[in-house]
């Protein structure tokens, strides 16, 4: 993709590309989500290939296994201080990790390895780390219904300039974490105007599910407390887990999100065991 860049007078033609490393699946997931022409401004190219597979997808071919994020949205780059350029595209990656996460409950976020910028008459490069591109061959969930595609924007575009919209998307894309679930659940509460307890008020989610997210945060080993506030006489294998907990946090930013920009997202998930506290009800 050409991109028309100004700089002290002189006009450029440049093509940025930051080129990213993850699971295989996570990086075709992204390709589904974020096509040429989908989203304005950034469009990711793979070169894996891929079949439908019913509702979902499947990569069929891993050998070529690029792929970079592009577009004017990667402009930052360009003049990026020494040392940051790598903060700077974890930043430009965030909201695309953050909705995929949104759309695919086992997606798991792609990282910034490297960047080119071209421009005629020369170009850099810079390097930010190593990764080794895995496969796991599973279904990918991200195609599965036309919402995902049609409400990607609205989203993404919020997630750029709303601070609190940005930081959801990095917690849901981020490793499982009890005392970053709750905060994120007490920021959006507070946006709303309620407390946590009340999101049941708003309609971000159900009583039996946020009592035993609570219940859980504060009394697991790994929780947001210390032992010494922990109640002891709990049977922790009745305690919500971690993976229920991320579904749990992923349906609250995900009824949020509607709130923001309208229309309701898919929140079904397609694969995985079934989930306790009334997390697989759509009532």
């Amino acid at each position: 993709m050409k991109l028309q860049y100004l700089s002290k007078n002189l006009e450029y033609k440049m093509i940025i590309k930051i080129f990213v490393s993850g699971h295989v699946d996570d990086l075709y997931a992204l390709a589904l989500l974020f096509p040429e022409g989908g989203y304005p401004g950034l469009h990711v190219v793979t070169g894996l290939q891929g079949r439908k597979d019913g509702r979902m997808d499947k990569v069929t071919d891993a050998t070529d296994r690029q792929t970079f994020v592009t577009g004017d949205a990667c402009l930052p780059l360009v003049e990026a201080a020494h040392g940051a350029a790598s903060w700077i595209a974890r930043e430009i990656l965030a909201p695309l990790n953050g909705y995929a996460a949104l759309a695919d409950s086992n997606f798991v976020p792609v990282t910034p390895v490297s960047a080119e910028i071209q421009y005629q008459g020369g170009g850099r490069s810079m390097v930010f780390g190593e990764g080794a591109p895995r496969y796991s061959g599973r279904l990918i969930t991200v195609d599965r219904h036309p919402n995902l595609a049609a409400m990607r924007n609205s989203r993404v575009d919020l997630m750029t300039i709303k601070p609190l919209a940005a930081s959801a998307a990095l917690v849901i894309a981020g490793p499982p974490n009890w005392s970053e679930y709750y905060r994120i659940l007490e920021d959006i509460a507070g946006d709303m105007g309620v407390s946590l307890d009340k999101l049941t008020d708003v309609n971000l989610a159900k009583r039996e599910a946020l009592n035993g997210f609570k219940a859980a945060a504060n009394n697991r080993p790994l929780g947001r407390h210390g032992a010494s506030k922990r109640n002891s006489s709990l049977d922790h294998s009745s305690l919500m887990n971690l993976i229920e907990a991320r579904e749990f946090v992923r349906s609250v930013v995900t009824k949020w999100l509607d709130v923001q920009c309208g229309g309701a997202m898919p929140t079904d998930r397609v694969d995985g065991g079934p989930l306790r506290f009334g997390l697989d009800s759509q009532e």
